[in-house]
């Protein structure tokens, strides 16, 4: 019975550069190697972040993490790159909020973009939030948590890194935990799996929700 996980933010960022031959950088605006710098901030955040964590955290990671996972740009090994893209998102814990990430993360694509434009008016880096999910807290007294619990016999105390559409539905109001078949992980992996073991408990702890919903 999980009672928290992290909200998540995810963007795409696209540099627009200006493209001349690599021996004259100097007078263009490359593309990947801004989007690079770019990049290197989100480790740099991170690393932060990872330095005032604190030890009670249940999390794991214990801190609010940062990731670019798709990169494209570029077309040649000898033109400054007039395109590049990616991929990114941030993974906050309980108390981070993502929109002051995204706002830091805007003063950064502000400060390149004013170094850009000097060389090249037309160049430019245009930040899109893709998707947003609210992180899932512990209710108090919370009656999802109460039947989950008494179905399961579970009473640990359980939260997970990744995000799910718990967070919206309590955002909403709803009464909400986290509950099913699967371990992370698993997920995203060649051949991942669920065992019949686990669908078994979890078509029991559907038909028992069910039950209890009926009397």
């Amino acid at each position: 019975v999980v009672t928290g996980h992290k909200g998540g933010t995810r963007l795409k960022t696209t540099v627009r550069g200006h493209a001349v031959h690599s021996s004259r950088v100097d007078v263009g605006v490359p593309a990947v190697m801004v989007a690079g710098r770019l990049i290197a901030w989100h480790d740099e955040v991170m690393a932060e972040n990872k330095a005032r964590a604190r030890n009670d955290n249940p999390f794991e990671p214990p801190y609010t993490t940062l990731h670019v996972g798709v990169v494209h740009g570029g077309t040649a090994v000898n033109i400054t790159a007039e395109h590049c893209s990616f991929a990114h998102e941030v993974r906050v814990i309980p108390g981070d909020e993502g929109i002051d990430f995204v706002a830091r993360y805007k003063a950064k694509v502000a400060e390149l973009e004013a170094q850009m434009k000097a060389i090249a008016p037309a160049s430019g880096i245009d930040v899109e939030v893709t998707s947003f999910t609210p992180p899932l807290g512990p209710e108090i007294d919370g009656e999802a948590e109460a039947l989950s619990r008494r179905l399961t016999g579970d009473n640990g105390s359980h939260v997970v890194a990744y995000g799910t559409e718990g967070g919206l539905f309590q955002a909403e109001g709803w009464s909400t935990v986290v509950c099913g078949p699967g371990d992370i992980a698993q997920a995203h992996q060649p051949d991942e799996f669920i065992t019949i073991a686990q669908l078994d408990a979890g078509t029991t702890f559907v038909r028992g929700v069910i039950a209890e919903l009926s009397r």
